[in-house]
């Protein structure tokens, strides 16, 4: 509900510093929020956070045409960087700095998701082969809402199903039972680690026994 409202709301200010501005880059972050949600927790961890900030720092691009520099958009609706080049730059120097590959990685979904929102925003959109060409591409705002509908079916259950898996018990715990004078230890779950074929943590509970 948030995200519709700020996407609303930054349609219906228009090109505006305020509230236009703020209501974008709401609806930029929250785009890639339910985006990243649906891909699952190992996503999540891995590339949210530098995602959420590339998914609005990329704007700051706008601030020289706010004062009257058109040095980064002359000939086209959005400035040179909102373009497939940066995200190219961004996944080339992934490849060359492992170390921070998630990091990079996650600047460049965050910068694509941006510039996939832009082009359904409607209006202008947003020249993607800048410097090889200057066209400016989009597609309807209703094409955007849909997918982004799909994204939140698939983020509502991933909640349901994920949160009934997380609450069912992996096994009984130890108790202790009297037996002829004796305490007798209840079997007690072994748990072996794997992988399902999506790849996804998966654990096989075994009976160790029971010991006297």
């Amino acid at each position: 509900m948030l995200l519709a409202g700020a996407d609303w709301g930054a349609r219906v200010a228009g090109d505006t510093v305020f509230p236009g501005g703020p209501l974008d880059e709401l609806a930029h972050l929250l785009t890639t929020v339910v985006v990243f949600w649906a891909l699952g927790s190992r996503a999540c961890r891995r590339f949210l956070v530098p995602a959420m900030i590339a998914s609005v720092a990329i704007d700051l691009d706008h601030v020289p045409g706010r004062f009257g520099v058109d040095w980064l958009t002359a000939g086209t609706p959005r400035p040179y960087s909102h373009s497939v080049l940066v995200v190219a730059a961004v996944l080339g120097l992934a490849a060359l700095w492992p170390r921070r590959r998630d990091l990079l990685l996650g600047v460049a979904i965050g910068l694509a998701i941006h510039f996939w929102r832009d082009m359904g925003e409607g209006g202008a959109g947003v020249s993607l082969l800048w410097p090889v060409s200057y066209r400016a591409y989009q597609y309807p705002h209703g094409a955007y809402v849909a997918v982004i509908a799909l994204f939140v079916v698939i983020d509502a259950a991933r909640c349901v199903f994920g949160g009934r898996a997380m609450s069912e018990p992996v096994g009984a715990a130890p108790v202790p039972t009297p037996r002829g004078g004796r305490l007798r230890v209840a079997a007690q779950p072994r748990l072996e680690p794997g992988y399902n074929a999506t790849c996804e943590p998966i654990i096989t509970v075994r009976s160790a026994g029971s010991l006297n």
